[in-house]
């Protein structure tokens, strides 16, 4: 049973490593956080500017207040170090977390239907009941698909990631060190 367990503790001291240094995750609080600005900004300035989906300018409004919130609550605190409080705010924080993300996911479903469901509107005409602000539109529709070349991104890299762990585990099991 010993050596069952040391088979398997190089895999298990990876997967509870932190997945993300701290380096990748500022920078990516970095880039989310105009991005959130520019979605509360364009919708705003364009907020009754598209008759085919009236919807589009509140869906960026939302979408962008919601991910400056998570990434503002995503921040580490500066509070008090007792035990008590940190577990108790890391739990909270969970629970706000999780369902930040649920609502993000369902809210996001709502953007496609909405966005993708008024391909291609009309922009010129402001008078047309298919009429849409070009900027608001595709601002929209470019970020929406931004969001799906991320998600492919990071499923080919955890797929990549997966595999090489794969090859590196299959190699420390087949090659184990003497002495150690």
């Amino acid at each position: 049973m010993e050596s069952e367990s040391n088979l398997y503790t190089p895999l298990l001291q990876t997967i509870q490593e932190r997945p993300v240094s701290p380096a990748v995750t500022v920078c990516l609080k970095l880039l989310t956080f105009p991005m959130a600005i520019a979605s509360i900004v364009i919708g705003t300035i364009y907020l009754h500017s598209c008759t085919k989906q009236y919807l589009i300018p509140i869906y960026l409004i939302v979408s962008g207040s919601f991910t400056l919130f998570f990434v503002i609550t995503t921040l580490k605190s500066c509070g008090s170090r007792e035990e008590d409080s940190m577990e108790v705010a890391r739990k909270s924080g969970t629970v706000w977390r999780t369902l930040g993300l649920i609502f993000s996911f369902v809210w996001f479903i709502c953007g496609n239907v909405w966005i993708y469901g008024s391909y291609e509107p009309e922009y010129t005409d402001k008078l047309s009941p298919n009429y849409c602000d070009k900027t608001l539109y595709l601002f929209a529709f470019w970020t929406t698909n931004c969001a799906y070349i991320a998600l492919g991104l990071t499923l080919v890299s955890g797929f990549c990631g997966l595999l090489l762990m794969c090859i590196m585990g299959r190699s420390i099991l087949l090659n184990p060190r003497r002495g150690e």
